[in-house]
Order: structure tokens, then sequence, then C-alpha cells
């Protein structure tokens, strides 16, 4: 059960970052209207860049962070979350997407020609469709966790308490303790 919950902590991280560039790439070519581009400098301006790229890491991480909430809370006191799991998720998931960025990019030379902002910021441009969206994907994974291991707290305790040990911290041994089991009062039966 452990593996199954640790796979899916890892899956749902894989398929949370590919959903989110993805969605990153459907609202960068859609962007705003052009009477606000205009107003603000052009579409490929710092400002302009910068606040539709600061805009979309803020969305990629509310839904980061509902996902993995979703993903890793735990029903019982003794599913911790996997954390780790998920977020090695996401770093493959980025793996993936940063190899198929860098291809992209070698096969279209007038990718090379790009402004530096343009490669950092834009969630279209590849090898690394938006550097801010990686960090806010984590982000939001970290925070979902975190959120996750207060609720584990939370949950009332899904073991039976132990009676504390009379002998403990003394040096004693369990082995020398006295047996409360009571000898056999009837004799086994005899093999004719």
């Amino acid at each position: 059960m452990k593996a199954a919950r640790r796979s899916i902590a890892f899956f749902s991280g894989l398929l949370l970052y590919c959903f989110g560039a993805g969605a990153a790439m459907q609202y960068a070519n859609t962007g705003l209207p052009r009477q606000v581009y205009v107003q603000l400098g052009g579409r490929n301006s710092l400002p302009v860049m910068l606040g539709e790229a600061v805009a979309l890491a803020l969305i990629l991480f509310v839904v980061a962070a509902v996902w993995g909430y979703l993903t890793l809370r735990p029903q019982r006191r003794r599913h911790r979350p996997y954390i780790a799991w998920m977020m090695s998720g996401v770093g493959a998931g980025w793996a993936c997407w940063l190899i198929f960025g860098a291809f992209s990019f070698a096969l279209k030379p007038r990718a090379y020609s790009a402004p530096l902002q343009n490669l950092l910021l834009s969630s279209n441009a590849a090898p690394l469709f938006g550097a801010l969206n990686i960090f806010a994907v984590l982000a939001g994974v970290w925070l979902a966790g975190t959120l996750a291991k207060r609720r584990q707290l939370k949950l009332p305790s899904s073991r039976s308490k132990r009676r504390p040990d009379r002998g403990q911290g003394d040096g004693s041994d369990d082995d020398h303790t006295v047996s409360t089991v009571s000898p056999a009062t009837v004799a086994p039966p005899v093999a004719p």
C-alpha cells in the first residue's frame, strides 16, 4: 500500500507539471487585449512580459497547492504525505519538458535570435517554457505538503496505545520479568 501511495504522489506530480506547462502555453498564446499591450509598451516589453510571467506563476501556484493537497492529504494518521515523491514527479516532468524544449529550440533557427527575457519569461518559448513556472509549481507542492502534514498531526492516532512499561528507564530487561500465564492444570492425553 505504501508503494501505491508513493506511485500516486510521483505520477500526480508529473501530471501536475505537464498540465501546468500546457495551461501556461495556452494562456501565453491567448494573451491580453491589444489595447493593454499598446498602453504598456508592446507585447515584448519587459514590464508586460514580467507581469504576465508573475500572474501566470501565481495561477500555477494556486493550482499546484490545491492539486498537491488533494493528492497528499492523509486519511489516517499513519499515512504520512509523500511530499518528496510528488516533488520528484514535478522534477521529472520539468526534465521531460526541458529535453523537449531543447530539441524544439535546436530545430528552430530563428529562436537563437530571441532576446533573453523572452527565453526566460515567456511560457511558450523553448527551452524553459517560463522559468517562473517551475518555481511556482514547486512552491505550491511544498505548501500543500505542509498543510497535509498539519492535517496528519490533527488526525486521531490509528494505532492502539501501548501500556506504559514499569521497568522502563531503570535498565531492567523484559526477559527477566515474571510470567503471568498460569501453568496448565489438566494433564495432556497419553498416547496408547
